[in-house]
């Protein structure tokens, strides 16, 4: 292997050793959510890119895998919810941004199956499974391309994974335009 390709094997490794690991790591230490109230509302982003949302009961953020300017990860038993702000390419379509979570999902997890996704809104919306959690996964563009929210839900009992349909449900772009 040639010296350029060592160091992009090198760098997705350690991409995915972050993406995966430290969650993991998080939680074998202990937990450092911090509950949230019923009702909280949370931003995502800022300006015209800005993204709101609401939880329900039961539901804590994740500090440790969280910054408010471009992901939240949040847990409710045993369901995991990662809501994070991206920024693709000009005229980038939802099947592309569903795809681009595709890759993500695999670096995470080489064996993860993201499944076909149906319209959700101005998105889409479809299965996703890691290892033996499933759960689903979401991409809402904002209206003017600029933005995109992914969220995945992952893991818990049938009522878990309603509440966190119920949180990406709230999710709303509330940046205007300059």
């Amino acid at each position: 292997m040639n010296p350029r390709a060592r160091g992009l094997v090198a760098l997705l490794a350690a991409g995915a050793v972050l993406v995966v690991g430290w969650p993991l790591l998080s939680r074998a230490l202990g937990s450092s959510a911090e509950p949230l109230r019923d009702g909280s509302r949370l931003t995502l982003g800022s300006g015209t890119t800005e993204a709101r949302f609401a939880v329900g009961p039961g539901w804590s953020l994740r500090k440790s895998g969280s910054d408010p300017a471009q992901s939240y990860k949040l847990e409710r038993a045993g369901t995991d919810l990662a809501i994070s702000l991206v920024a693709p390419p000009a005229g980038t379509s939802p099947g592309q941004l569903w795809e681009g979570l595709r890759d993500v999902v695999r670096i995470g997890d080489p064996d993860a199956r993201l499944g076909v996704p149906r319209p959700y809104r101005d998105g889409l919306s479809g299965p996703l499974q890691v290892g033996a959690d499933l759960g689903s996964a979401t991409v809402l563009p904002h209206p003017d391309g600029t933005a995109a929210v992914e969220a995945t839900v992952l893991g818990g009992s049938p009522d878990d994974l309603d509440a966190a349909a119920r949180v990406v449900g709230s999710l709303r772009f509330t940046g205007t335009a300059r």
